[in-house]
């Protein structure tokens, strides 16, 4: 037993320096997430037939500390106002333009402030675009063969701010530029901006119950 004393004490040092090295190296993980309404406003376009619509998104993701890596899911409504698109035989007054998407994203955020929580996000939109037709082709600023839903990429940038209710919610409020590529569905590439409401949060660290190296 003695001639293993030596080896067992240095073996029990490697195993702590180990482990010191691993905390040293740990990533705190909790989970991050939300929802938000939001005010769709298109750009460049006649503010007669497209009208501010409503949106809504739901969103969770990964969060590090300075980065959260996120996922969400959303859908928009923009009131179309058919009885003033320009030669349109049979009209049919206010019709949605729906927008399903998926953004995968990335949020850099400022952690270190109890009262606030501040934040940038870019991500890219997969976006499904659905407007009723009123026949085959293309005709007004969208192209479509029918009423399905159609694949257009995208891009969204936001910033906003959240601010500390209680716990682990916050308020959160912030504005967002968003575009949509012509795709299968629009002659042209669309922009929009939208102001937004809702809440954020954030979970206690490693919460997921794992380490990061």
């Amino acid at each position: 037993m003695q001639r293993l004393a030596p080896f067992l004490l240095a073996l029990a040092l490697c195993s702590l320096a180990s482990s010191v090295s691993a905390q040293e190296r740990r990533v705190e993980l909790r989970f991050q997430g939300g929802a938000e309404l939001g005010v769709p406003i298109f750009v460049d376009v006649d503010r007669n037939i497209v009208k501010p619509g409503a949106s809504i998104t739901g969103w969770g993701g990964f969060d590090i500390g300075w980065v959260v890596f996120d996922f969400g899911l959303g859908l928009m409504w923009t009131p179309i106002d058919t009885n003033k698109i320009p030669n349109i035989v049979q009209p049919t007054g206010f019709e949605p333009l729906i927008r399903w998407h998926f953004s995968p994203g990335v949020r850099f955020q400022v952690p270190t402030i109890d009262a606030v929580l501040p934040y940038i996000t870019g991500a890219f939109d997969a976006n499904l675009w659905k407007f009723k037709a009123f026949q085959s082709g293309c005709g007004w600023y969208y192209c479509r063969d029918d009423s399905r839903a159609q694949f257009a990429p995208g891009f969204t940038g936001k910033a906003g701010l959240g601010i500390h209710l209680k716990r682990a919610m916050y308020l959160d409020v912030g504005f967002q530029y968003s575009m949509s590529g012509k795709g299968n569905f629009f002659e042209r590439t669309q922009w929009w901006v939208e102001p937004f409401i809702g809440f954020i949060y954030r979970g206690d660290s490693d919460r997921f119950g794992g380490t990061g190296y």
